[in-house]
């Protein structure tokens, strides 16, 4: 992403406070796709999305579907243990079936960095630096990963997760009810 379109989409996050319903403030703060109704953003978004599924397909020849996407803000203070990206958080709170493989693909883009640590880090391995309109795609149900603690600056990324059942795939409609997540919509249509 450009520098411009990078800094268009935190202007977007910090103007929709409202549409913020992924984590609790201190670790992080997200929207979700599903949740943005903006246009230019969706196109923008998506764009990136198809992107790295191309990316993903030239590389591995296998075809991925965006299984969830957010646009985070990660505060002051904001970090993250390793883990792994097996299933959302939404899946285990409904109970989805644990043995169902949910998310292979992860990518995080950065929308800045200007801000200290808050690196992404593999235990025992390395530490990435951030570059404003770059990401890490990598494995993430394979791959255990973190966020060292964010200093000076709020760290702003998009999160994308990607799925090679097409069951997972998130929606391309908008949906305003901020109560309903992807795998809400995913089991009740």
């Amino acid at each position: 992403m450009t520098q411009n379109e990078c800094r268009q989409i935190i202007h977007f996050h910090k103007t929709h406070r409202n549409l913020r319903t992924l984590g609790d403030g201190s670790d992080y703060r997200a929207i979700r796709f599903l949740h943005i109704q903006t246009p230019w953003v969706r196109q923008l978004i998506g764009k990136v999305s198809l992107n790295l599924i191309c990316e993903i397909y030239k590389t591995q020849g296998k075809v991925v579907y965006p299984e969830m996407i957010s646009i985070n803000e990660w505060p002051i203070s904001g970090y993250q243990e390793p883990h792994l990206d097996t299933y959302s958080s939404e899946s285990q709170q409904l109970q989805v079936d644990s043995d169902e493989r949910q998310r292979e693909w992860t990518c995080i883009l950065y929308l800045n960095d200007n801000f200290q640590d808050g690196q992404t880090y593999v235990p025992g391995g390395e530490t990435y630096e951030p570059i404003e309109g770059a990401g890490l795609l990598f494995q993430g149900i394979y791959i255990e990963h973190g966020v060292h603690k964010v200093r000076r600056h709020p760290r702003h990324t998009i999160s994308f997760w990607f799925s090679d059942n097409i069951d997972r795939c998130i929606s391309l409609q908008a949906n305003p009810d901020l109560s309903v997540g992807d795998e809400t919509l995913r089991q009740h249509g």
